[in-house]
């Protein structure tokens, strides 16, 4: 996501308090283990996202894998980056759960490029091996319209196939996410496309925010037309906003959680709130300092249901 990002002036002071931080662990809902996203940290690395995540009494967390971004894995990192990270996720009782990945090409008309987004899935499974992550974030290439689109289908397809083969040996889910700007821009096409794949390591990353942003499903049908194959679940909200939306508290946004939250009692995996001061830091506070509410928030309504 990108853009000129117009300034929003924000009062931290007027955010709910949740006097006592640590007192919001432990209390995960419904069997779910809560993760933070890495983008809610752009002011430090991995190892302190990590330490934010277990101040906020979450239970581990979804590492951005990237070159530049500073909370993040790096494709190529050694084993003394990995080490550190397991390190002090093992010390603060954490998991790294799920990795996120940013390889776009797997719909590449181009073999050698489709080819090298495959390699850089299968880097990424690696990745997630050496952290004890056991899941992948997938963009689905680039949206296409018209007569292109289906061939572009069988190209993602196929390269989620090949990758998956190492992903599987691993014990790692491939989870095509609900995205903008990508060949999974609604439930059904998600779920087409996870089908196309016909691979047990390829999964959905259910995304109801972003299915509300394009205007895509609702939430029951969403989850009606995925749920087989739902393996994790992003958090966020948003409001409508001109140029662009503006991000919300889970129970502030267009999105209904407390309606859509009971459709995913099956869910026995975790969720990871996509908490997005990366791509909006003059609107959300350091996480320590927005987050808290809608953690306290979401135990409460899976305390209740």
């Amino acid at each position: 996501m990108g853009g000129t990002r117009k300034l929003v002036e924000v009062s931290y002071e007027s955010l709910p308090k949740v006097e006592n931080i640590s007192s919001l662990a432990g209390m995960t809902g419904a069997g779910w283990e809560l993760w933070l996203h890495s983008m809610a940290t752009p002011e430090t690395d991995a190892v302190g996202c990590l330490r934010v995540a277990q101040r906020l009494g979450l239970d581990g967390v979804e590492l951005i894998v990237d070159e530049e971004y500073p909370a993040a894995l790096p494709l190529d990192a050694g084993s003394a980056v990995m080490n550190a990270v397991g390190v002090v996720a093992a010390d603060l009782g954490l998991r790294v759960g799920a990795l996120c990945s940013y390889v776009r090409d797997i719909d590449a008309d181009s073999e050698h490029r489709r080819r090298a987004a495959v390699d850089e899935l299968r880097r990424t499974v690696d990745l997630a091996t050496a952290v004890g992550a056991a899941h992948v974030r997938v963009l689905a290439g680039h949206d296409h319209d018209g007569d292109v689109r289906p061939a572009a289908v069988r190209r993602a397809a196929r390269s989620l196939a090949e990758a998956s083969e190492h992903a599987g040996e691993a014990g790692v889910s491939l989870n095509v996410e609900n995205h903008m700007d990508t060949l999974a821009t609604s439930a059904r096409a998600t779920r087409q496309l996870v089908e196309a794949a016909a691979a047990p390591a390829v999964g959905i990353l259910y995304d109801q925010a972003n299915l509300a942003i394009m205007a895509a499903e609702g939430a029951a049908t969403a989850v009606r037309l995925q749920a087989s194959y739902i393996r994790h679940v992003h958090l966020k909200n948003f409001l409508p906003g001109v140029p662009e939306r503006r991000p919300a508290g889970l129970a502030a946004g267009v999105v209904d959680w407390r309606t859509v939250l009971p459709l995913l009692g099956f869910h026995c995996g975790a969720v990871t709130f996509e908490y997005e001061r990366r791509w909006f830091p003059d609107q959300l506070p350091p996480a320590e300092l927005g987050l808290p509410p809608d953690i306290a928030w979401l135990r409460g309504i899976r305390a209740s249901s």
